[in-house]
């Protein structure tokens, strides 16, 4: 069953019972960071229902009261993380109506969702088909179905342009990438800002990417939170990436630069602009700027990886002991 004969199921079933009222994203790490788009699209577009994002741990141990059948909850793990199927259940069990995101049809996800989404993953994604871009389907759909959404037909047109813009942009960012490994390897610890739905690009650049991958320290900074406190610890020898969104928080990220242009030195500015996101119409585009960014940054900290011969598959912790 696709994205939109999901949606369009669960609307039935939830008209029934009242009407839509909320929709849950519950993830952990970087899966969560793969459906912020979904949540951020609908907490700015949706009009007659609320929604939120949770980790899965948190979501089982502060379950949401309001949670029944006339909410929908995405949940999304690649290989089913105990925690999120552990959700799944929960949100069942709620009577909710669950959409299982995960990488392969026969996890404990796809054997728990009462709906399932099965997402291109690995070093040969289609990343338009990958999680990023399945979370926004979902929101999308939901509110054309829902809301009649007036963008709905400019959003479905933009899929189509993704994997041709990602493309585009490794290319592009090609020659920064070598730069940065060579002048960042031996660096410690980084700030990676953003703001809008690209924070999220910086939660999976230093959470998934430095610490996980690297086991360097990073900070995912937001913009527009740099200034009231962070600012305090810029100085000429700390390692700042700047995430330069496109749409309404892009100004967050201006003001940041011209602060950083002014006391810091050692900045590496990412402009989706610069990547060619602009072929998609401006009034979803912001909505891409993750999907576009993702793929980009992770091949910047794989070619430091390669200058450190550090395997972005090397882990102390993870997989490994128990936790």
């Amino acid at each position: 069953m696709g994205i939109k004969e999901i949606i369009s199921e669960i609307k039935a079933k939830v008209e029934k019972a009242g009407g839509l009222k909320h929709v849950y994203f519950v993830a952990c790490g970087g899966s969560q960071a793969a459906i912020f788009g979904g949540f951020y699209l609908l907490n700015k577009e949706a009009k007659t229902f609320g929604s939120s994002i949770y980790n899965s741990n948190e979501f089982v141990h502060t379950t949401p009261a309001m949670l029944d059948e006339r909410c929908i909850v995405v949940l999304c793990s690649l290989n089913a993380t105990k925690e999120t199927v552990e959700a799944v259940k929960v949100a069942n069990e709620k009577g909710a109506n669950t959409i299982a995101m995960t990488g392969f049809p026969t996890t404990d996800m796809a054997n728990n969702g009462k709906y399932v989404v099965v997402y291109s993953n690995g070093d040969n994604q289609i990343y338009s088909q990958g999680n990023q871009a399945n979370a926004l389907r979902i929101g999308f759909e939901i509110l054309k179905q829902f809301e009649d959404y007036e963008n709905y037909r400019a959003a479905i047109e933009a899929f189509s342009k993704i994997d041709q813009i990602v493309s585009n942009a490794k290319k592009y960012i090609d020659r920064i990438a070598n730069k940065f490994a060579e002048d960042f390897k031996d660096d410690e610890i980084f700030y990676v800002m953003a703001s809008g739905p690209a924070y999220s690009t910086a939660y999976t650049m230093s959470y998934c990417h430095f610490m996980e991958m690297q086991w360097k320290h990073a900070i995912p900074m937001h913009s527009g939170e740099y200034f009231h406190g962070p600012f305090e610890t810029t100085d000429k020898n700390l390692p700042i990436i700047l995430l330069m969104s496109e749409g309404s928080t892009r100004p967050l990220d201006e003001r940041a630069l011209t602060f950083l242009n002014r006391y810091a030195k050692r900045v590496t500015v990412i402009d989706v602009k610069e990547l060619g996101i602009n072929i998609i119409d401006d009034h979803v585009v912001e909505y891409f700027n993750s999907v576009i960014m993702i793929p980009v940054e992770r091949d910047i900290v794989s070619r430091m990886a390669e200058v450190r011969n550090h395997s972005m598959d090397q882990r102390r912790y993870m997989w490994k002991v128990e936790y």
